[in-house]
């Protein structure tokens, strides 16, 4: 899911930053550049608020009993593996 979130984050940073490059070399960069800045920022606004909602989400349904280790042993019992 991670990779999912970042990978589309990067992606939009990279599109929004090639808008604004090629929107300042077209000499448009006065009436769509503060669109452009305002999206990137969105856009990373996003994608911290998706990052602090799924890690929410683990914690909220978070069941120490189903952690366990390679070996099997459950660490919440004193087990050392």
């Amino acid at each position: 899911m991670k990779t999912r979130k970042a990978t589309a984050f990067w992606t939009t940073l990279l599109t929004l930053i090639i808008l604004f490059v090629v929107s300042a070399l077209k000499e448009q960069l006065a009436s769509v550049g503060q669109i452009i800045v305002i999206m990137v920022v969105g856009n990373a606004a996003t994608y911290i608020g998706g990052q602090v909602a799924d890690s929410w989400q683990k914690s909220k349904y978070y069941r120490a009993e189903l952690d366990t280790n390679a070996g099997g042993a459950n660490p919440t019992q004193g087990q050392v593996g």
